[in-house]
């Protein structure tokens, strides 16, 4: 082990730092820095420009959050739509319901590469059934004939003007998202918009809310980011908040492998919010 020091992540108000005591990778790609290191506290763990990602400890609670409460609505889904998500480790909670296909597209190799050079639950090797291609996220959806029953948009947060992530969280990229959805098809990603020139964390974003009959946010506590997260789904035709506690049950029988987060009572607590987060948010 090499010296301990102490990462710090800095947010509006405020920081969170914990102990390091091995750095594994620590250099900027074209797009961003990426840093891969080892804490006693959190283990291995992922920050792309200076924020957590994801890390050994908790993984599992964001990646079956992102992926199940959609999977488990929809209609025997045949085809997903990974844009993000470096880790590659929603790539194999999907394929826990069987031969999905999958096209995975994330902007930067690096971190794809890198992360299964030394994450130890990273997606390590390619798939048959997932295809990866290095590129734009709204490139390829602008370019692409093909149809998905679920798009997943698993992003860094928006930042400045130029943030690589930024034109993703916009009206325009939703209408091609939604183009782009089967007549079931649904649509996750982060609670952010741009409003009067300024990035918000907003439950509902307009921008989704303009173009999808339902949007429902859910949320989570991830201990390794210090605070609770949320997510929030589009859909054109069905509502995940609305599935029942024995469709779910009926659904996760049949998946291959095991969930350490997600369950029929987990789906209904993540719909949930205090009267304090709704109007708050």
């Amino acid at each position: 082990m090499g010296k301990m020091f102490k990462f710090t992540e800095k947010f509006r108000g405020g920081s969170s730092s914990f102990d390091v005591d091995k750095v594994l990778y620590n250099q900027k790609s074209r797009f961003q820095n990426i840093f891969i290191g080892h804490s006693p506290s959190i283990g291995h763990f992922l920050a792309l420009d200076n924020k957590i990602n994801s890390s050994e400890v908790d993984y599992f609670i964001y990646h079956e959050a992102i992926v199940h409460p959609c999977m488990v609505s929809l209609q025997e889904p045949k085809r997903v739509l990974i844009i993000g998500g470096g880790e590659g480790v929603q790539v194999k909670e999907i394929l826990k319901y069987g031969n999905i296909i999958i096209d995975w597209v994330d902007i930067d190799e690096t971190v794809v590469k890198k992360c299964r050079e030394f994450l130890p639950y990273a997606l390590k090797k390619d798939l048959k059934n997932v295809n990866l291609y290095i590129q734009d996220g709204m490139k390829f959806v602008s370019e692409t004939k093909k149809k998905y029953d679920f798009i997943m948009a698993d992003l860094t947060e928006p930042s400045g003007k130029d943030g690589i992530s930024n034109k993703l969280y916009s009206e325009d990229f939703a209408k091609k998202i939604k183009d782009r959805l089967t007549d079931q098809g649904m649509y996750i990603t982060l609670c952010w918009e741009m409003e009067n020139g300024r990035w918000r964390y907003k439950l509902r974003p307009e921008y989704l809310v303009k173009t999808f009959k339902y949007v429902r946010p859910m949320h989570f506590f991830m201990p390794s980011f210090g605070s609770d997260f949320s997510l929030v789904i589009a859909s054109k035709k069905y509502d995940p908040a609305k599935i029942s506690k024995k469709q779910i049950r009926e659904k996760l029988k049949r998946i291959r492998g095991s969930l350490f987060f997600y369950d029929e009572d987990t789906h209904k607590a993540i719909f949930s919010f205090t009267k304090f987060q709704k109007n708050f948010f």
